[in-house]
């Protein structure tokens, strides 16, 4: 009697295969989306140090690769400030003159704006969905001005 009752709480309190692959796959797609703009960073800095601009930003970060072993709100607020200083010394250096130039900072409310961000598996992939795309119109008029400059087609080649 007891192991029928310990077989049917095993199988009711125990996640699905399925429910824990979906976790798992989420995790991941995270996990990309984060690194992705991570490479990207790397790659709009390797791109301004082509046209000479090497100097740290002015609030001395020095674009050091991100650290994997962080969690991914960290890695991501992160991100926000490099963007904001990789953009004004790509646009103040006239790296690029472009539309995002003109823009305010980069402050979106997950950063910024809500005491309390949603980090539930769905908030984090929004969050690295919203710092990828504002990470992509930087890095592709930096490396297309790098790979004009350096004439390496694939200079800022992702996958």
């Amino acid at each position: 009697m007891i192991w029928k009752v310990f077989a049917v709480l095993a199988l009711t309190l125990t996640p699905t295969a399925a429910a824990m692959a979906d976790g798992v796959q989420s995790e991941i797609d995270i996990e990309i989306l984060i690194g992705r703009t991570e490479v990207m960073h790397d790659q709009t800095a390797r791109g301004l140090a082509l046209f000479g601009v090497t100097r740290t930003s002015p609030d001395g970060e020095q674009f050091l690769p991100a650290d994997p072993n962080r969690n991914q709100y960290s890695r991501l607020t992160d991100a926000v400030v490099r963007y904001n200083n990789l953009r004004d010394l790509a646009c103040g250096s006239r790296v690029i003159s472009h539309p995002l130039c003109f823009e305010q900072h980069f402050m979106p409310l997950w950063y910024a704006g809500r005491a309390r961000p949603d980090t539930s598996p769905d908030g984090m992939r929004r969050m690295a969905e919203d710092m990828q795309n504002q990470t992509v119109p930087l890095w592709t008029a930096v490396c297309e001005r790098a790979q004009a400059r350096s004439g390496d087609k694939d200079f800022c080649a992702i996958e």
